[in-house]
């Protein structure tokens, strides 16, 4: 990746982006070679090693940035929703404006409304909370619909995060917020290799929607 800073946008971007590009890198008179494939995330993370097992037992796995108010308490913790709980949140972040999040039919329809999804916050360094950005970035682990178990990111204002239940125990809690953030596969790639097969007919959300 630091030998090709662009493998990331090329391999993911989709056919259309990749005429664009080429369109554009042609038209500004450069000469460029497109990069070769990314590796395939995985799946899952069932291969734990030794080193990640201890790390269930060093406490939590969010630490704070260098010059950075550490987080408070209340955002130590991973919580456990249904399909309705995580949802709500997600149209929360979308009706506030928050940036990350907004929900929709199509969203609902391709999680598993059997299982429970987790969130906790998880802030990147340049999403990390302050005075301008009053909300925490979550990191949410998902269920969806066939079963594959993928990470995803919402803007969750902190009054709704700590009104939640919290009702896991805390080492089942550092187990999976350390799941969430080994998983290579997002809600982006899900869907990227989820939509030839997706319509309204099969997955149940109203025709017309597509985000």
């Amino acid at each position: 990746m630091r030998d090709r800073p662009m493998s990331w946008t090329w391999n993911t971007t989709g056919t259309q982006g990749r005429k664009w590009m080429l369109r554009h890198i042609a038209k500004a008179g450069y000469r460029w070679t497109p990069p070769p494939p990314l590796p395939i995330p995985r799946k899952d993370n069932s291969a734990w090693t030794f080193r990640q097992r201890i790390r269930v037992l060093s406490g939590w796995p969010v630490s704070t940035p260098t010059g950075q108010r550490p987080l408070p308490r209340s955002a130590r913790v991973l919580k456990s929703l249904d399909r309705d709980g995580i949802c709500s949140l997600y149209e929360e972040a979308g009706r506030e404006r928050l940036g990350l999040g907004s929900g929709s039919p199509r969203f609902r329809a391709h999680l598993d409304p059997d299982s429970l999804h987790y969130l906790f916050p998880d802030p990147a360094v340049y999403y990390w909370p302050n005075d301008d950005r009053p909300w925490w970035q979550c990191r949410v682990l998902l269920r969806m619909i066939d079963g594959e178990q993928i990470t995803d990111m919402v803007a969750v204002l902190p009054e709704t995060f700590i009104a939640l239940p919290s009702t896991l125990p805390r080492m089942r809690q550092r187990r999976l917020a350390l799941t969430a953030r080994m998983l290579e596969r997002d809600n982006g790639l899900w869907y990227r290799d989820h939509e030839a097969d997706c319509s309204p007919q099969r997955c149940g959300y109203p025709p017309g929607l597509t985000a």
